[in-house]
């Protein structure tokens, strides 16, 4: 069974990781984090059972969770980005506000960052719910880690429930996506 065993503890791992990308560089991927986040997931891929698992020469992670069926059905693809935007991606502290309560959420009592709610009325739409944030100096980078987090976890759902019946299920997640550049490079 695999190390980590929930989604929240998958997503507040990655977005713990610094895959900030550099609009200045001229290299593939941009940063060298991305490449080293690309070489996690591809062990935690492999270590799935996940088929046809490689990264290519432009840093995209690839995979595939094998049909389970006898006939020949379409293929269904996902993809997510490994990047995050230029905005301080050191020391990402994430917070979990447990049956939120509706009320404005203290980021950093230090430096007096909160998210409020008349700011932000939509947080109204989470009540009692669970909610990681930032903790208001850092961004949190869920934007794309929660896509790759869920995509992982249905295709991890699927292989764990192999009377869910499917065809082929391709998954990549790309670099450089915040830069625009990643997408050129995708096979």
């Amino acid at each position: 069974m695999e190390k980590y065993s929930t989604l929240k503890e998958r997503f507040l791992r990655y977005v713990k990781f610094n895959t900030r990308s550099d609009e200045k560089s001229e290299t593939i991927p941009s940063t060298p984090s991305q490449m080293e986040f690309a070489k996690m997931l591809k062990k935690e891929l492999e270590d799935l059972g996940l088929s046809n698992v490689f990264i290519n020469k432009a840093c995209f992670v690839n995979a595939t969770l094998p049909s389970n069926i006898d006939k020949k059905v379409a293929t269904v693809g996902f993809i997510a980005h490994m990047d995050t935007a230029d905005f301080n991606a050191e020391g990402i502290n994430p917070q979990i506000v447990e049956n939120y309560d509706g009320k404005d959420i203290i980021l950093n009592k230090e430096q007096n960052i909160v998210l409020k709610v008349d700011e932000f009325p939509n947080l109204k739409n989470y009540v009692s719910k669970t909610l990681i944030t930032t903790d208001g100096t850092t961004l949190l980078g869920a934007d794309d880690k929660s896509g790759i987090v869920e995509i992982i976890e249905a295709v991890k759902y699927l292989k764990e429930h192999p009377e869910i019946k499917h065809g082929d299920i391709k998954m990549a997640f790309g670099p450089d996506e915040e830069i625009g550049r990643g997408a050129d490079y995708f096979d």
